[in-house]
């Protein structure tokens, strides 16, 4: 049997894995490699001001932004529901939507919230520059398979519908939610540090092991004790374990999400 050919890594695809924490092997970092290959030999060894724009770019074009708008219902439910429970009149909640892409995510959680007669600040981050512009600007294409696709009629108060067909985001919505580029794997989490409650979902799937680790801890240490970590499905894999970080996980009618122990153990 004839060897199998051993895949060369472009450096500069290789550095930006590293950056977001992608695995090579992975979808992300084949569009990476496949991206840097297209690439003059000259434009790959680029400096300073240079580099860091290419190197946005490319995370631009490789990262995956697909969302949309009330994803999973149930476990949203969940959380809602949670943190009626623990809430203190009149001040509001606050959530971090980490890997929020587009804004879909940010968006419904200050959504879900307000039908529970809840106020919240919500942040969304993101390593891309891009698709942080298209969550700020709030104009959502509509369709069978668009970020509306899970709008319903209830819901078009908060997404009314634009001359043009999009759909956009109420002002009041809009005030509730703002909008900042943060890698989850630079060390601290944005302002306030502490949430009620912090989602990052079909993120860390595209993830290596390691990085895996370092942003599950990265996530753990923003929520306040008796605070919400909200996964996706395929998020929680070897080494990813919440329970190593003081989590426990509630089941119920179908959705799951993990709480942070508090200081009384409870």
């Amino acid at each position: 049997m004839p060897p199998v050919p051993q895949v060369t890594i472009p450096p500069l695809a290789l550095d930006t894995c590293r950056l977001i924490g992608a695995n090579p092997a992975g979808p992300v970092g084949a569009r990476l490699i496949e991206a840097c290959g297209a690439l003059s030999p000259q434009r790959t060894l680029a400096t300073g001001t240079e580099r860091d724009a290419l190197v946005s770019m490319l995370i631009d074009g490789a990262t995956n932004r697909e969302t949309y708008f009330f994803r999973d219902r149930r476990q949203l439910g969940l959380m809602a529901a949670l943190l009626c429970e623990d809430a203190s009149p009149g001040v509001p909640l606050t959530l971090w939507s980490a890997g929020c892409a587009t804004g879909e995510e940010a968006y419904s959680l200050a959504i879900v919230l307000r039908e529970k007669g809840l106020a919240a600040a919500v942040t969304g981050t993101d390593v891309s520059k891009q698709a942080l512009a298209t969550a700020a600007a709030a104009q959502y294409r509509t369709g069978q398979m668009s970020p509306c696709r899970e709008v319903r009629t209830k819901d078009e108060t908060y997404l009314p519908t634009m001359p043009d067909g999009r759909r956009t985001v109420a002002g009041e919505i809009r005030a509730a939610v703002r909008f900042a580029e943060h890698n989850v794997l630079s060390g601290a989490p944005p302002p306030p540090q502490q949430f009620d409650a912090v989602v990052c979902r079909n993120v860390l799937i595209y993830m290596d092991a390691a990085s895996r680790s370092a942003a599950l801890r990265a996530l753990a240490s923003a929520v306040r004790p008796g605070g919400l970590l909200l996964l996706g499905p395929g998020d929680v894999a070897p080494p990813v374990d919440p329970a190593a970080l003081g989590f426990r996980a509630l089941f119920r009618d179908g959705a799951g999400v993990f709480i942070k122990g508090k200081s009384d153990g409870r």
